[in-house]
């Protein structure tokens, strides 16, 4: 949802967002038709992608801590969202990745927890520093 309604913000910056997901292709149409319509959001469910970068599984303090509790809290009451099922490997932490053209990563943030994810600042600095 952050990433939607940062699109303009990161594209004016010369970047162009693609969303992977663990699901299929059906739910990740219903994802991008709810939460990111102007989005462009793949499938992969079999989480080959993840994979690919390294992401890794948490276990219980990853996911279950009182510090990502209330940061999923906080953020659900922020953006007003609520998390709904689950699809996928409930364990796979994410990540925010640049890919180049090319194929090359000049940078990315791998989550160390469920609730470690790269802020828009971050990423819009990333892509600024990166075509600079």
């Amino acid at each position: 949802m952050q990433l939607q309604r940062a699109k303009k913000k990161i594209e004016k910056e010369g970047a162009r967002i693609t969303l992977i997901g663990q699901a299929t292709p059906r739910h990740a149409a219903h994802y991008r038709r709810r939460f990111a319509p102007d989005l462009t959001i793949l499938a992969d469910e079999d989480r080959s992608t993840y994979k690919l970068v390294g992401a890794v599984r948490g276990g219980a303090s990853e996911l279950l801590s009182p510090n990502v509790v209330l940061k999923g809290i906080s953020r659900g009451i922020k953006n007003r969202a609520v998390q709904g099922r689950p699809i996928g490997d409930v364990q796979q932490l994410g990540g925010t990745i640049m890919v180049m053209p090319d194929g090359t990563i000049p940078w990315s943030h791998m989550s160390k927890d469920a609730a470690d994810n790269a802020t828009i600042d971050e990423i819009v600095e990333a892509v600024r520093s990166t075509a600079g």
